[in-house]
């Protein structure tokens, strides 16, 4: 569950442009050629982004097209690797919708943060949610199904999500029953443990 809300002053937008814009970060969050179709599916319907232009904004420095990203995630998400990631994908799907495409790599003019919010404290279907729950969502799909992904020389397959994760920079991983296992995140891993654990 990952609510992204970008905030434009100094480019008047139409909705379409804002339209656009939306879909932009939307996508680029959303697209990875080493995940499964199923769970990038899965994982659309819980990203949400909105695109606000406020009627007053005040910042210091030369004039030009300012953004401001707020990124709201479950608490457990809201780490470095998750901030390393998902900020440049953020700033350059920003900068794609520009003229200069590389203005936002040279001028400090698109802030995105990334904001945790407490477990427990996020909620869908009528109740609060945890993280490993909304992980468990956004890849119920991909575990239900017969995909059986082939990994790519050196890496292997996060049993969670089926996404492709190489060996030699697996942050999170676990042997269970004599096997190794990597995952791609540590929700992916904590949801293996609970099922391993309810076995």
């Amino acid at each position: 569950m990952m609510t992204v809300e970008v905030f434009v002053t100094g480019r008047p937008l139409t909705p379409d442009a804002e339209s656009d814009l939306a879909e932009r970060v939307l996508r680029a969050l959303t697209t990875a050629e080493a995940a499964p179709d199923s769970v990038l599916d899965s994982a659309r319907e819980f990203v949400h982004v909105l695109v606000a232009q406020p009627r007053a904004w005040a910042t210091g420095g030369p004039a030009g097209p300012r953004y401001l990203v707020r990124v709201t995630v479950p608490g457990a998400w809201s780490n470095a690797e998750f901030a390393e990631h998902v900020v440049p994908l953020i700033t350059d799907a920003i900068a794609a919708s520009e003229p200069d495409p590389t203005r936002l790599r040279r001028d400090p003019h698109c802030v995105v943060q990334v904001v945790g919010v407490r477990e427990h404290c996020l909620g869908t279907l009528g109740r609060t949610t945890t993280s490993t729950e909304i992980t468990r969502l956004m890849t119920r799909g991909y575990r239900e199904s017969d995909e059986q992904p082939v990994a790519p020389e050196g890496s292997t397959i996060d049993p969670v999500c089926g996404m492709a994760v190489e060996w030699a920079t697996a942050t999170f991983t676990l042997t269970h029953d004599g096997v190794a296992y990597a995952f791609c995140a540590p929700g992916c891993r904590k949801v293996f443990l609970e099922d391993v654990a309810a076995v």
